[in-house]
Parts: C-alpha cells; structure tokens; sequence
C-alpha cells in the first residue's frame, strides 16, 4: 500500500467510528481476585509507575513525584467504594476521574505547523490537550488516544484514535496519509507499555488475557504493527534522536516478574 507523506500529519487522525481491536485482562476465580484486592495498593503503585515510564495512560488523579506511594494509599484509603459482590468496582479507575467521566491522556508526539514535538493529548482526532481540559474548560467530546477501565472482574483496553498507525486511511483525507514518522515515536512505547502491563497484571494474579481482533489488521496480540513487525521502545530509544527521546522510559525503574504471564502463555499454546 502506498502513502503520500506530507507535513502536520497529526491534523489528518480521526476518530473510530467503528468496533477496534481490543485487550482484555481477566481474573475468574475467587482467589485470583482475593489477591489483587489484597495487594491493591502494590499494583496500583506500580501501575502508576509503568503508566508514567512510557507515557501512556497518564493517572489523572496520582502525579509521579516523591510521594506516589503516599498518594496512592491515600487513594485507597479515602475512597467510599465497597467492594459488591459481582467485585464491580475497583479503585483503579479512580486514578482516571474527572468530574463524572474518566479522563484519559498519554504522551503523544503530534506534527503541527511542521514540527514535532510532545503533547498530553485527551482527545487524539480534534488535537485537544490535556490543558485544553483542566484549564480551558473545553468539553468536546472525547476520543482518546486510548482508554482503560475496569469492571467485574476485568481490564479492557481499547483505542478511539488511530493516532498509532503508521498509515492513516479515514475520512479526513481522499488518499492514504504516511503518519509513520509520529507513530515510530509513539507506536513503540504503547506496545512496551502493553507488554508491561499483561506482565503487572499476571504478577498480582490475572488468570486470562484476550485480545479480540474485530477489525484492523495491524493491530495483534503483541501491540499495533509497525513494518508489518511489533517495535517496543526499548528497541529504538538509543538510536532516537535527543530532542525525540522519552526520558522518563530511562529514568523510571519497574521490576516486573514475567513468570506467571509466560507459564499462562505456555499452557495457552499447549491448549491450542
């Protein structure tokens, strides 16, 4: 397929306006849910910190800073949510509210005007920031970048946007639009923020991971294709240039512990 590469890519991103591919993390058992509620405070601390490492899903509510942890408890602590007997709620999705919705912004290098350079983006097809809502008070209607909620007993992860991809093909344009150079900068650390998370989940006791391919063919299990192969961050960092480098991917350290998730991942493919 060939793209037409032109200047301010970032103006051509549209809204989804149907079903997208989709993560789904799940715990199905009592006790797998027993532990995660147990050590709540654990996983979310550490959530904070994969979400800020990469810049992806940014908590709204918990600034990375000295104090997390503290924050973090105090959160926890706070909050009026009892636990219902379906386990609905789950206070992660507290990091995210804004008023009575969730509010979610990443990291995202956008092009405008001919330049490149870092945005916290809310809403990924209109170019609103993440001042544009806290400051200005500007109330357009959400597409994010990507979302994450909880409910029952599971993590959906899904995307409004196709900021991501590496060729745009939507309504904005009659022609196929080359978007490969924003998404070689945000592509990457979305599919290592991706992997660390199934990682984090499985750590605190997931039981099951899902990914639903309803539509696009660049996006799989792994992350959102990019030269028809998954590129994590770690992968590219070095040979960015400086001006386009993440730093916080270097500066913030998570230990994770990938045993349960590759145990899960053998006994899947011994399954299939």
């Amino acid at each position: 397929m060939n793209s037409n590469k032109i200047n301010n890519t970032s103006e051509y991103w549209a809204e989804m306006d149907f079903d997208v591919s989709s993560y789904c993390i799940s715990w199905n058992t009592e006790k797998a849910k027993q532990y995660l509620e147990e050590n709540e405070e654990d996983f979310i601390y550490r959530y904070v910190l994969v979400a800020n490492k990469y810049g992806i899903l940014l908590p709204h509510n918990i600034k990375i800073g000295e104090s997390v942890r503290e924050d973090v408890l105090n959160l926890i602590k706070t909050d009026k949510t009892i636990y219902s007997k379906d386990w609905i709620n789950f206070r992660i999705n507290n990091l995210y509210i804004y008023g009575k919705e969730l509010l979610y912004h990443s990291n995202i290098y956008t092009q405008r005007n001919s330049i490149i350079k870092l945005e916290e983006i809310v809403n990924a097809d209109l170019l609103i920031s993440y001042q544009d809502i806290i400051v200005n008070n500007n109330n357009n209607i959400y597409a994010e970048p990507i979302t994450v909620s909880f409910f029952k007993d599971l993590f959906f992860i899904t995307f409004c946007s196709d900021a991501f991809f590496a060729e745009l093909n939507n309504n904005n344009s009659d022609e196929i639009i080359d978007n490969s150079e924003t998404a070689y900068l945000n592509t990457p650390r979305f599919n290592s923020f991706l992997r660390d998370f199934i990682i984090l989940c499985f750590e605190y006791g997931a039981t099951d991971f899902e990914f639903d391919d309803l539509e696009y063919e660049n996006i799989s299990e792994q992350g959102i294709l990019f030269d028809n192969g998954i590129v994590y961050y770690e992968d590219i960092y070095d040979s960015l240039p400086e001006e386009h480098k993440y730093k916080p991917f270097k500066e913030i350290q998570v230990e994770l512990d990938d045993t349960n998730y590759k145990r899960y991942m053998e006994n899947k493919k011994g399954i299939k």
